[in-house]
């Protein structure tokens, strides 16, 4: 009868201790993620459908880049300063990029202003950016349907940009968050006619196409990068 108590006290003990060391080499469960400079949303949430053209006129399905980490963004090429520096920007991220994470992301460029952005107006502003970015465009009432339901406003302004307007940056590159080289990109004037108020943010997707992470307006390509690294592991 002895014999038999401590065998079972000797097993509870070794059960106890097998418990013990697993709780220690347990890590705790990790906190909130501390962005660099990008903000999430409470929870990862399925990307709404996206699905335009690319400037020879194919259809292109956001669901075609499963798999890899997608970026996407609103805009147009006559914006002043948001636009071109957020493109300047992931450009730039891109070209830190070893070849292998290269390869696991994609930037898409979703035009607002389909009537000035022509095919031929977006090869040439394209061309200041990285060459893997991806422009989509089609009829104005369907690309600003898709950019309602993915959360982005959008508006025609009838006045031209000025100094006046929160968009209009584009004379201070020592701004904040304002890469060189966009005066390059846009000069004094470019808006024309009227200019598109829009939201500012870009969306970032993971592998499974749900939205986990915006990038803030005017964020630098290398917190950018920090922020993008931590989607992509």
């Amino acid at each position: 009868m002895v014999r038999r108590v401590l065998q079972v006290v000797t097993g509870i003990l070794a059960g106890l201790a097998i418990v013990a060391v697993i709780v220690l080499l347990t890590p705790p469960p990790s906190g909130p993620v501390e962005w660099d400079g990008a903000s999430a949303p409470p929870e990862p949430y399925p990307a709404p459908p996206l699905e335009l053209a690319d400037l020879d006129g194919n259809t292109v399905n956001l669901a075609s880049f499963r798999g890899r980490t997608t970026v996407v963004f609103f805009g147009y090429s006559n914006c002043p300063d948001v636009c071109p520096a957020t493109l300047l920007n992931l450009s730039g991220v891109l070209e830190g990029f070893s070849a292998r994470e290269a390869d696991r992301i994609r930037v898409v460029f979703v035009t607002l202003d389909p009537e000035r952005d022509t095919p031929e107006r977006l090869r040439s502003w394209l061309a200041n950016f990285h060459p893997s970015i991806q422009p989509l465009t089609g009829e104005q009432e369907d690309i600003w349907l898709q950019a309602y339901r993915w959360g982005v406003h959008a508006s025609i302004s009838a006045r031209p940009a000025s100094e006046d307007d929160p968009h209009a940056h584009h004379h201070d590159p020592g701004a904040s968050g304002l890469p060189e080289g966009l005066d390059r990109v846009v000069t004094a004037g470019a808006p024309g006619a009227y200019s598109v108020e829009h939201s500012t943010r870009s969306f970032v997707l993971d592998r499974q196409g749900r939205i986990v992470l915006f990038l803030a307006p005017f964020q630098g390509a290398e917190s950018m990068a920090t922020d993008l690294r931590r989607v992509m592991r």
